[in-house]
């Protein structure tokens, strides 16, 4: 009488005849003539090769291996909108896995990248610009209450030493403040450090 094994390799799929794994099927122990149970959603096939960026899929009658980019972000040429592909499949000729800069570019299919148009890159640079003048209004105007505050101390110290201090406070503010307006004019190519207190 012929022995077979107790259990066999299988192929286990998913609804779409993608391959998940292996798995086993059990002999049938009512048959005992190698008829095994083979479970929900598998086949009796060689596992499919291993092919990085790429899922098996069962035709019937073989493996064909379909591009798989799940889980991976991609960008909509139109409108730079991030996506996650949830499908295997080709990516579609609407996105780019080229990150969007920002609001600035647009995609060029003729270069195949995002550009820049000459009215959107001086758009850029005036935002740019307003920013930094935002940022140095405000540590001027900081620097400006500093001064004033340690002014006040030396105009109405208690000790020398406190009005020693507050010279050295109001030293150093004055200093950062005109460093700021430097920096302001182009003068300095770098933000000065805030004085400690």
């Amino acid at each position: 009488m012929k022995k077979y094994a107790p259990t066999i390799p299988v192929c286990q799929l998913d609804e779409n005849n993608y391959f998940v794994g292996m798995t086993t099927a059990d002999l049938d122990p009512l048959e005992g003539n190698g008829h095994y149970l083979i479970p929900r959603l598998c086949i009796e096939a060689e596992e499919p090769d291993f092919k990085a960026g790429y899922i098996a899929q069962w035709t019937g009658e073989s493996w064909q291996y379909i591009e798989d980019h799940r889980g991976e972000s991609v960008y909509i040429k139109e409108t730079g909108q991030e996506i996650k592909i949830s499908e295997p499949g080709e990516l579609p000729k609407t996105v780019t896995t080229t990150p969007y800069p920002d609001s600035f570019h647009h995609w060029s299919e003729k270069e195949n990248k995002w550009v820049m148009s000459l009215e959107a890159e001086a758009q850029k640079q005036q935002q740019i610009n307003n920013e930094r003048q935002a940022k140095i209004n405000t540590l001027l105007s900081v620097s400006t209450e500093k001064i004033a505050a340690h002014q006040d101390m030396i105009d109405f110290a208690d000790t020398e030493e406190e009005r020693t201090e507050a010279e050295k406070g109001l030293l150093a503010w004055r200093k950062y403040r005109a460093a700021l307006l430097k920096y302001q004019k182009g003068l300095i190519s770098e933000l000065p450090s805030t004085p400690k207190e």
